[in-house]
């Protein structure tokens, strides 16, 4: 594919219509599908034009029951979460790791959004044409460890503070040890699952690169656990690797 005509967005949130904005300024034409609306083109494996997925890692995989149809090559996943523990090999899907903070009018980049996979060059060109800061990765053993180093950032912003009931600056600077051995057991365990290994001082450095934009974010709930810190404990079990401090936060939520 050489320039992206048109894609059909799915899960129009704060990311789907940051990702939408760009595109449509590149001049690329986006037919949004929400939960109820556009779902017979969506799911048309007679339409050829590229799906990007925006949904919530919970939402997933209802979603892709919905797109089974749809030859897999066609589909473009925007989840930061570790997809694979939970749904298997997902073949010739093409993958995103968003860098960018979307939350109503607030929006920051923090730095160039990561792609990779059959669809990954021209949705890249057409977003950084639309003003959005974008890569291709097409080594996949370095996607993965670009995706387990967004994992260890998700796992701290996120989580901990909701159990903390702390901003994210404060937890920074309050829990610094616990937020470092959260990095170090993600990269542990996620890079034993996927088979590759990732440097837990170079995640380290990208969470504290990346998170003074947003030092005064909060979580009022845990989101998501299955794909982030629960599957960072279900990695580390699988291949024998201890998680204690994932695992003791995990619980925390999980209590009644």
């Amino acid at each position: 594919m050489d320039r992206l005509e048109h894609v059909l967005l799915i899960g129009p949130g704060n990311v789907g219509t940051r990702l939408a904005a760009a595109l449509e300024a590149a001049g690329v034409r986006v037919e949004r599908v929400t939960r109820t609306d556009g779902w017979p083109r969506a799911a048309d494996p007679g339409v050829a034009s590229p799906r990007l997925v925006a949904v919530r890692e919970d939402d997933l995989p209802d979603v892709l029951d919905r797109l089974a149809p749809v030859a897999r090559s066609r589909l473009l996943l925007v989840q930061n979460g570790f997809l694979e523990p939970v749904l298997g090999e997902l073949g010739d899907v093409s993958r995103g790791l968003i860098w960018f903070t979307a939350k109503g009018e607030f929006f920051a980049e923090l730095r160039p959004s990561v792609f990779s996979g059959p669809l990954a060059d021209p949705l890249v060109r057409a977003l950084v044409a639309g003003g959005l800061a974008a890569e291709v990765q097409t080594d996949r053993r370095a996607f993965m460890r670009e995706m387990i180093i967004k994992g260890a950032w998700n796992g701290v912003v996120g989580l901990p503070l909701a159990v903390h009931g702390l901003a994210l600056g404060e937890y920074l600077e309050r829990c610094a040890d616990e937020a470092r051995a959260l990095v170090d057991e993600t990269c542990a365990a996620a890079g034993a699952w996927y088979g590759v290994e990732v440097d837990p001082e170079a995640a380290w450095r990208r969470l504290l690169e990346t998170t003074p934009p947003i030092r005064w974010v909060r979580a009022s709930s845990a989101r998501a656990l299955r794909w982030r810190n629960g599957a960072v404990v279900a990695m580390g079990r699988a291949r024998g690797v201890p998680t204690p401090v994932n695992e003791r936060l995990v619980e925390a939520v999980a209590q009644p």
